[in-house]
């Protein structure tokens, strides 16, 4: 019975340590997420996703080239592990064009310049692309678990643009996702660009 309870609080204290980690390496992650990364890609970001219940484990990661930069700028796929109970990571999902590249925010990168780059909370994440050098917006995409249909999907897209210098009002499009037609975390493209 001890051996158990000290197998599950390690396993508590992985999780934690995960969650708090945003910028790792692929070292940083379990060996079998390892196993799974795109061949020439290293890990940018990783975050403790959404617990899905039933004890099972969500785990997101960014990835992009080792010479990923505003001259070179590379993809950047945002992949999503989920683990049911004790077993192995899986790959369940990609979308290489929901965290934007280095070159796609002017003079700064927009995900390494914004606050988290990656959000959770409950069963929601939210993909934070933000710049504040030169012009200034921010372009935060969210997705949501649907346990019923047991896949991610997109829930909604909030892009605000600021014009300080200007003396403008700030500007805010909202695009929500239509339950009628449902879009996966796979498929979802941007109808903005910033």
């Amino acid at each position: 019975m001890a051996f158990k309870k000290r197998v599950a609080l390690r396993r508590v204290s992985a999780s934690l340590m995960l969650a708090l980690t945003f910028q790792a390496t692929a070292a940083d992650l379990p060996k079998d997420v390892q196993a799974q990364l795109p061949k020439g890609f290293e890990v940018m970001q990783s975050r403790t996703g959404p617990q899905l219940g039933d004890r099972r484990e969500s785990l997101l990661v960014v990835v992009h080239q080792a010479t990923d930069t505003r001259e070179q700028p590379s993809p950047r796929p945002l992949l999503i592990f989920e683990r049911q109970g004790e077993g192995d990571f899986k790959l369940i999902a990609r979308n290489d064009t929901v965290v934007l590249r280095a070159d796609q925010g002017g003079q700064c990168d927009p995900f390494e310049d914004a606050d988290e780059g990656l959000a959770v909370k409950g069963l929601y994440f939210t993909v934070e692309n933000a710049v504040a050098c030169g012009s200034h917006w921010s372009d935060f995409v969210t997705f949501r678990y649907d346990a019923n249909a047991s896949r991610w999907l997109f829930s909604s897209e909030i892009l605000t643009s600021s014009f300080p210098l200007e003396g403008k009002p700030d500007k805010t499009s909202v695009t929500r996702a239509n339950k009628a037609s449902p879009v996966s975390f796979a498929d979802w493209r941007s109808e903005h660009s910033p």
